[in-house]
């Protein structure tokens, strides 16, 4: 079962176009065995009425008020998720094209733990302003550097798992409030210190309204990232000496 988690918050202006975008021009059309959750996280418009408006069977709305948004879609899979599904969520602005989603799939049935949507390595096609497309590379090689990542794009909210490879990541995270818009890029950090096969994907990525991660509002994340590599390296020394 191919299990989609869409995280929403105040989506009224197009989350009724997209999800009939997502399910009547692609989804349908390629998959069978499919369910997409919407994970509401507590919008105050009119995005809940406009979700429960729609007649599709393979559309679940799942209301949810939490701290933040990613929080409550870790529980969401955490709660709906079983071991033999695929878990794929994306954003619902739809900034990364769907065309890739084949490939994602394709390259979970060649092996891999992890398929993930790159908007910086060949074959991808980026538009977005030149002032956060240097943020975002910015921020992409420092984690490489100071967490020894091999991923070029930590932040694209474009991502395909194995379902208890994302349950044993979700499990090891834990909850921290602090995390904020870092909870996938750990997710892959972490990932790579378990030695879970992951591949990134060329995506075909427009810029969001939401796509932008400004560490200068998140300075709590900020805090959280830099001191993340100790907590990292004492879990490490817990685990050889148990």
């Amino acid at each position: 079962m191919i299990k989609i988690f869409i995280p929403v918050y105040n989506e009224e202006r197009f989350i009724k176009s997209n999800l009939k975008y997502m399910l009547n021009r692609f989804l349908n059309l390629l998959y069978d065995d499919f369910i997409i959750y919407i994970v509401n996280d507590g919008s105050i418009d009119k995005t809940g009425d406009i979700i429960d408006s729609m007649n599709f069977k393979n559309l679940i709305h799942l209301r949810c008020k939490g701290p933040t948004v990613r929080e409550n879609l870790a529980k969401m899979i955490l709660k709906h998720a079983e071991n033999n599904d695929l878990i794929f969520f994306m954003d619902a602005d739809l900034s990364t094209d769907m065309s890739a989603i084949p490939q994602l799939f394709k390259t979970i049935k060649q092996g891999y733990d992890i398929a993930i949507g790159s908007r910086y390595i060949k074959g991808s096609r980026l538009s977005r302003t030149p002032y956060r497309f240097i943020v975002s590379k910015i921020f992409n090689l420092f984690l490489r550097i100071y967490f020894s990542s091999k991923i070029n794009d930590h932040e694209c909210g474009f991502k395909l798992f194995k379902a208890n490879i994302i349950k044993d990541l979700i499990k090891d995270m834990g909850w921290n409030l602090q995390r904020r818009a870092f909870w996938d890029s750990e997710m892959l950090i972490r990932a790579q210190r378990k030695k879970y096969k992951i591949r990134e994907i060329p995506v075909i990525w427009r810029e969001g309204p939401k796509s932008y991660i400004s560490i200068k509002k998140e300075k709590s994340m900020a805090t959280y990232i830099l001191f993340l590599k100790f907590r990292l390296i004492n879990e490490g020394k817990t685990i050889m000496d148990s």
